[in-house]
Parts: C-alpha cells; structure tokens; sequence
C-alpha cells in the first residue's frame, strides 16, 4: 500500500437486487484496480440489497475506479455510486485528534436521535457511527442495540458533564457505555 500522503479516499455503494456473490464483485472490482478497502457493509433488506466499501488507493487508480463504475454497473446489474473523497479537514474550534464511545442498550424508538441530539448539545461532529440490533440469547426475548460513536471534539468540551449525560441517557434504555469516550490512536478518518 502506498504511503498516506499518497493515498485517496472513496466511497462505493451497490445497490439493487441481491444476488449470489455480491460482495465479492465488488471487492474484487476494487482490488483488481489497485484499491484496498478499509470498511465495508453488506446488508439485505427483502429481495434488495445494499452493499458499501470505503476505498482507499493511489489517486489514479480512484480515476479508474470511478471512470470504470458503469462497467461494475452493468456486470452487477444495480444501481453503483462512486465517491472519491478529498482530503479531510479539521474545521476551526476543533480538536484534531478523534474520540469514540460504545455503548449497548434495549432497543427502542427514537434512541439514535436522542444519542445524536446530545451530541449535537455539546457541539460535536459525527466522524462514523455503527449500529446494530440483536436478539441475544437467553430465556427472555428482548431486542438489544449496539452503536460505536466516533466524533471531532471542539476545543472547549466539558468532558465530565457529557459522560454523565451519556451515562444517565444509556441509562433510561437499560444499558451501559461499553466504552467510554476516549481518544481513538492512529484512527484514519474514514473510519
């Protein structure tokens, strides 16, 4: 793999009728372009299917990817987006440096937004964030959901005062901060 300075970011995205193999095609559209991927997300909903890769290459070989993307278009037989992505920015009253947190909690109806409305209070920016609900096992049935959080802190951030928002927030959904917020070390931005 190239050096960072000499890397690019993308974004691509599969969408359409899911059919054997999918992820396959698309990870080895990247890979025989010279593309490595650093995350990626395959999802099935009803007879559709959702595949996307965050890329990094050398900046031509993103040209190719993204002037070759009808050819992957037609061979998949979906929808494909492709997004290279410009270098990122640390915007003015931020800190550079990333942070995360995790946590898991009963599932329930507007638990993201109340997760993200605190993050918006205390002014900071979503960098990534995952999210998945399970079943787990046991004689009670219920529905649990797990979300990792990385995030741009401005430079003035109460950090005590919004652990403990996010500890009584975790709290009223039953869960817990498997992680709390910290600094995320050598975390790429496309994360």
């Amino acid at each position: 793999m190239a050096g960072l300075g000499e890397i690019q970011h993308a974004a691509l995205w599969l969408i359409g009728p899911d059919v054997p193999g999918l992820l396959r095609l698309g990870a080895k559209y990247v890979a025989d372009r010279g593309g490595n991927i650093d995350k990626d997300i395959a999802d099935k909903f009803g007879e559709k299917a959702v595949v996307f890769m965050s890329i990094t290459a050398k900046p031509a070989d993103i040209k190719r990817m993204e002037a070759e993307r009808e050819q992957l278009k037609v061979t998949a037989g979906m929808g494909v987006v492709f997004q290279a992505m410009k270098d990122p920015t640390v915007p003015p009253g931020y800190r550079e440096d990333l942070y995360g947190f995790d946590i898991v909690t009963d599932d329930a109806s507007g638990l993201i937004a109340e997760v993200t409305e605190l993050l918006a209070e205390y002014g900071m920016f979503i960098v990534g964030h995952t999210g998945e609900r399970r079943v787990p096992p046991g004689p009670r049935s219920k529905v649990q959901a797990g979300q990792k959080y990385i995030v741009m802190l401005p430079i003035e951030f109460d950090h005590l005062g919004f652990t403990r928002a996010l500890d009584l927030l975790v709290k009223k959904f039953n869960g817990t901060m498997k992680t709390p917020l910290r600094t995320v070390p050598g975390l790429l931005w496309w994360w």
